[in-house]
């Protein structure tokens, strides 16, 4: 099976990619695309099933694209995690497969995800939430998400019964007016929510009726008039007293704004975090954190060293971290509003960093960061990645410094073909004592 959940077949004239097979079955399938050194082809018929095949619960999976692996059993959703793992650093490090250790299991595989972000049209004249297809720009209402947690998915239908009851209309680009959005998120039964909008103002009639829905503590709007690939867009207003969310996590009091980033399953979230602190050295002096968001990593780690410094380029993810730290009285944690690898590269040259935590965006470190990383004198690093490809590519330069102590992949988005990868890397000059 390839990275993405598709069945890999070949004939005479090489690859075919087909959407919905699983390895060793009989399937009679279309091809609709051909890329040159492979073709795309989509499934019709499943003739022979493979023993690991079940039938996907819900109604969209052959349309929507976002839950790749549906048709696979659990257990097998698992070990396709770990293979992916494993082929990728193999291929683009030469990593022995044996070190990638079992995919860590999510306590749920339902109902897990804490957010939901949806796209909002009109149908037959009322406003709708859901996805465009996989691959297209055709739009595909969605009455209920199978991965979205219950009461988030509660909460979605209550904010639309409000926005039609008061005649809200779509969003229109010639008039830059209407609703393009909605996001929801829920961590320990408390929600907040953001309305994507054009240019328009949102009556207070509407915030009212929105205030009274059961469990929303924060409403924003954010207004967006380009086509940026940006969700949320630049302009906030808040439409509620509170401007951020309290939540307790792991034992951590915490706050986060409807636009900073939190790990979207949380039980799966702790388990992630708690393996990084058990990987992280104790008696450090100086931990660095690179893409700290509001700074939770950190937090975990607070023992493991006498400072911690996290660095994260969003300035209210940073203010945010600042406070989650105030509010736990952990004095010995800091963060810094700052582009990671220019920060990291002025600690280095003041000789003050000794070990490194890194969680980059999808595609993986940049060369200034790793070029500082391979001439620091760090005594190891945790990299902890969301794609097995570009974490190979980057394992195969810090190969030559560091020794790979663990590779542990965490399955954070169960039914899709996402994996969650956490690294230890020693330095090879100065090993644990």
């Amino acid at each position: 099976m390839g990275i993405n959940g598709e069945g890999i077949a070949r004939d005479n004239k090489g690859i075919i990619f087909i959407d919905g097979a699983i390895t060793n079955e009989e399937v009679e399938a279309k091809i609709y695309q051909d890329c040159g050194r492979y073709r795309r082809a989509r499934l019709l018929k499943v003739i022979k099933a493979a023993k690991e095949r079940v039938k996907p619960c819900c109604p969209y999976f052959e349309y929507c694209g976002a839950c790749q692996i549906m048709h696979l059993d659990y257990s097998s959703q698992l070990i396709f995690k770990h293979d992916n793992v494993a082929e990728a650093l193999y291929k683009y490090a030469g990593i022995d497969p044996d070190m990638v250790e079992d995919t860590v299991a999510g306590k749920q595989v339902w109902g897990y995800r804490n957010s939901l972000k949806l796209p909002i049209k009109e149908r037959n004249g009322k406003l709708v939430s859901g996805l465009y297809r996989e691959g297209s720009n055709r739009f595909l209402t969605i009455d209920r998400c199978m991965i979205h947690d219950p009461k988030i998915e509660k909460i979605r239908k209550n904010v639309l019964n409000v926005l039609n009851k008061h005649g809200l209309r779509a969003y229109d680009k010639k008039t830059k007016e209407g609703i393009r959005g909605i996001f929801v998120r829920g961590l320990d039964d408390h929600y907040q929510l953001a309305l994507i909008s054009g240019k328009d103002s949102i009556d207070p009639k509407i915030i009212s009726d929105l205030a009274r829905i059961e469990g929303l503590e924060v409403i924003d709007q954010y207004r967006k008039v380009t086509e940026s690939t940006d969700f949320f867009g630049k302009e906030l207003i808040h439409l509620s007293r509170k401007h951020e969310m309290n939540f307790r996590f792991a034992g951590l009091d915490l706050a986060i704004s409807t636009r900073s980033f939190f790990q979207l399953n949380t039980s799966q979230a702790e388990k992630m975090y708690r393996l990084i602190a058990d990987m992280t050295p104790y008696d450090l002096n100086f931990i660095f954190e690179a893409y700290a968001g509001i700074g939770v990593i950190s937090l975990f780690v607070k023992d493991h060293a006498r400072r911690i410094v996290g660095v994260e380029s969003v300035a209210s993810a940073v203010r945010m971290a600042n406070r989650n730290a105030q509010r736990n009285h952990i004095g010995n944690v800091s963060f810094e509003c700052d582009d990671a690898p220019k920060a990291f590269y002025r600690y280095v040259k003041e000789g003050k960093v000794d070990f490194l935590i890194v969680d980059p965006p999808r595609v993986g470190l940049n060369d200034e960061m790793i070029e500082t990383i391979m001439r620091s004198k760090i005594k190891g690093m945790i990299y902890v990645s969301c794609n097995p490809s570009t974490l190979g590519k980057d394992l195969h330069i810090l190969g030559q410094k560091f020794k790979i102590k663990r590779i542990v992949p965490l399955d954070i988005f169960a039914q899709s073909a996402h994996v969650e990868t956490v690294v230890l890397l020693e330095d090879r000059e100065h090993p644990k004592r």
